[in-house]
Formats: structure tokens, sequence, C-alpha cells
């Protein structure tokens, strides 16, 4: 039989452990629940956060990334820079004596390209002669090859060939230039040619100036160290860069104590020419010399000992000894007698002038082309060039010059005059040659010729 102490010992626990359970039911729950909250919100906000990190992401891409994913790689290298030809340019002013072969040799241009040069352009301009102090410019390309040249062919054309593939194209240009004018002085200490480079000049004034006064002044013996000059000239302008000189408009020139002046003027409707400060013309019949730039090796005498025939021998004429090639010009106007050669006077020349006057050549290397008996020459015209042929010891010319078929000195002749300007021209003149000596500052020759 069961203790009735037990079952109710049994029965008063049951409620309790009851009790108990529920409320540990209840606090999982209220855990569970709490936890649900708290995830659920955490894990509301998560996601949110990682997709707008995503997208700003996305969106700031650098650009260049963007274009190389449109774009073909090859189109996004970089290109290679194209290198461009360098050319270097050489300046300067044809040299006395100096022919285009030597020119170009100077500057490492082969005889080859020279010829092609000559031959392509000659329908242009005849490249063979070149006039001492004539401006001439080079280009050339990296490797020293010919790219342009270009020469002053006269006081208004320049010439131009320019290099298209294996061969020349050559013309003649007019270019716009801006003049300005300026003055060159100097001091002769050597010789004419170095004052006028020393004064900042160049081959072209000194040669000009030569010809200004080819009938006054003997270069070859009046020159004397302390003569002076000053010089009035145009200065070439091309897109504001010094191109060269141009004409001398007005010049002085002190000769062994004696004062020269000079005015360029063109009549209307005639030629220019120069002129002294008192309107009277500079020009005269007959040039001081066939030669520039020389010396005198034997004088016009009646008895000299001649180095050849050693015995003393009449030499009515002047011995002017220069380079072989040296140009030879015709002293005045006038027609060729003859063209011959013999054991003497070696290749020959004799040309007849107005009023009875004869000049003869001797010596001669060779003959200027296209020179014929019969022809017409002008004066300061290329004739002949120095040479030794004959009965001659070293290159030299010897000079004739006759009157009615009587031998005059040279050294000594007095030219006739050129002719006068005309009466209309004369106000114009010297309204010209005043502005032109205020600009030399000699005042003091204008007081004395017009005063």
């Amino acid at each position: 039989m069961a203790d009735p102490h037990q079952k109710g010992l049994y029965n008063s626990n049951k409620p309790k452990r009851l009790r108990w359970r529920r409320l540990t039911w209840f606090a999982g729950v209220a855990l569970i629940s709490f936890f649900l909250v708290g995830a659920t919100h955490h894990f509301h906000n998560v996601p949110a956060q990682t997709a707008h990190k995503a997208q700003s992401e996305k969106l700031e891409f650098p650009p260049l990334e963007l274009k190389s994913l449109e774009e073909p790689e090859s189109e996004t290298e970089p290109q290679p820079e194209i290198e461009k030809e360098v050319y270097r340019w050489i300046k300067g002013d044809v040299a006395r004596n100096q022919s285009l072969s030597h020119l170009m040799s100077d500057h490492g241009i082969p005889l080859k390209t020279v010829l092609e040069l000559v031959k392509q352009s000659r329908p242009t301009y005849n490249l063979s002669r070149l006039r001492a102090g004539q401006p001439y410019s080079i280009k050339l390309t990296s490797d020293d090859r010919l790219a342009v040249f270009t020469y002053q062919a006269d006081e208004n054309r320049e010439l131009f060939i320019e290099r298209k593939g294996d061969e020349f194209v050559s013309r003649l240009i007019a270019p716009d230039y801006e003049i300005r004018l300026g003055i060159l002085e100097g001091v002769i200490q050597e010789n004419l040619i170095t004052t006028v480079l020393e004064a900042g000049g160049s081959y072209k004034v000194a040669t000009d100036l030569e010809e200004i006064f080819a009938w006054q002044i003997n270069f070859f013996k009046d020159l004397r160290v302390g003569d002076s000059f000053k010089v009035l000239v145009e200065k070439r302008f091309l897109d504001q860069a010094f191109s060269g000189f141009g004409k001398i408009r007005a010049v002085t020139f002190q000769n062994r104590g004696k004062n020269l002046s000079a005015v360029y003027f063109k009549p209307e409707g005639g030629h220019g020419a120069y002129y002294a400060s008192d309107g009277r013309p500079l020009k005269k019949q007959f040039l001081k010399s066939p030669l520039k730039y020389t010396r005198i090796t034997s004088r016009f005498t009646h008895k000299r000992f001649h180095p050849i025939y050693k015995k003393h021998m009449a030499h009515r004429a002047v011995d002017y000894a220069a380079p072989r090639g040296t140009p030879i010009y015709a002293i005045s106007d006038g027609e060729v007698l003859r063209v011959s050669r013999n054991a003497r006077s070696g290749k020959h020349l004799k040309l007849k002038h107005p009023n009875g006057y004869e000049s003869s050549y001797s010596h001669l290397s060779r003959y200027a082309a296209n020179l014929s008996r019969g022809k017409k020459v002008q004066q300061g015209q290329v004739i002949g060039y120095v040479g030794a042929t004959g009965a001659a010891t070293g290159a030299h010319l010897c000079f004739h010059l006759r009157k009615n078929g009587r031998s005059i000195n040279p050294l000594t002749f007095q030219s006739p005059g050129g002719p006068d300007l005309e009466e209309k021209s004369q106000k114009a003149f010297r309204l010209l040659a005043q502005q032109e000596m205020q600009a030399l500052n000699h005042p003091e020759i204008l007081k004395t010729q017009f005063s």
C-alpha cells in the first residue's frame, strides 16, 4: 500500500516544475525574438550600404579605362613624331674672279651637282659667269645636299633655283624689298675692298664704288693710305631681315687730297647715271683701266729691257699683272677690229672707238664668248680674260691705247667727258644732290658748288 505522505510530496512539486518550464520557455522566446529583431535591422542596413558602394565604384572608373574598352588598342598607342628636315643657310657675296664651281666647292658641293645646276637653269639664266660683289645664298640639307641656290642677277631681279627630286627648277623673281638708307665710311689702310668690308659693306659696294669713280681714280696707282670715303647706300630688307645692299645713292671720296663727290640721278624719261655735285657727268668716253684690283708691272716707256728678248726695246703700253682668268673690260664703246694670235702678243684683241681712238689687249688666255671681227662692244663689257700666251713670263695684260695711229700713255691720258644734263633736269638734280649731301653731313660741298 502506498504511503500517503509520499503521494502528497510528489503532487506538491509538480506545479513548480511547470512554472519553471514556462518561465524558461518565455525567456527563450524573448531572447530569440530579441535576436531576430536585431539581426533583421542589421542585415537590412548592410545590403543597402554594399549596393551603394558598388555603384559608386562603377561610376568612378577613369575615362581612359572606359575609352580603352570602346576603342581598339592600336588607336590608343602613342604615334611616333615625324622628324622635320633640318636645313643650313649660307650667305655671302661673290668674290673677285670666283666661278660658280669654286664657290660651291668651298661649301662641299660636288662638281656634278654644279654642272646639273648650270645646265638645268640655262634657259632662265647663264651661271657660267658670276659678277663679283653680287650676293648669293645656299640652302643645304642635313646631309649637305643642295636644296636652294639664289643669286642677285641684277639690280631688280634674283635668280631662285630649287631642287625638285633629282632636278633643279629655276626662275627669276623680283622680291618686294623694303629700302632703308644707311651710311658706310672708312679710311684706306690696305685697299678699297678690305676697307669697305671693315666698314660693314660688301664686295658689291666696293666694286660699285670703283665703277662710279672709274674715270676719276685709277685704283691701281692713285689710291693712297689715308684716303677716305663716305657712302649713302640702299639697304634691302625682306621680311624685316637684311638681304643685301642696293644702289649707292651718293658718295664723297677724298683721294690724295682731292675731294670727289657723286650723286645718282635719273632724269625723267632717261637713264640713270652718276654726276658730280655740280651736275657734271662722271662717266667719260674711256675707263681709266681695263682691269680691276691688280698691279702695274711695266709702265709706258720708250726704252725697256725685255725679259724674253734680252734687249732694250720701246714699251709704248702698260702691263697689268693679274691672276689668270681675270676679266678684261672694253675701255669704251666700239667695234672689234681684230681677233688674232701671234708669237709675240699671243691671243690678241684690237677695238676701234669714236674720234680716231684704238685700244688693244694682248696675252689673253681666251676671248669672251661670241666675240668676232665687226662685233659691237660697250664700255665695261667683258671682252677677254688675262693669260700668259705669246712672249710672256707670267699672267698679265699688255694694254695699248692709240689716237690716229699714235701711241698714248694710258696712265696720263685725260679722257673726253660725257654729255651734260639737259637744262630741264638741272633743277631737279640740284634739289636731290642737296638732300643726299646733307644726309652725308657734307654741307660745305653744297656751299661751294651752289653759292
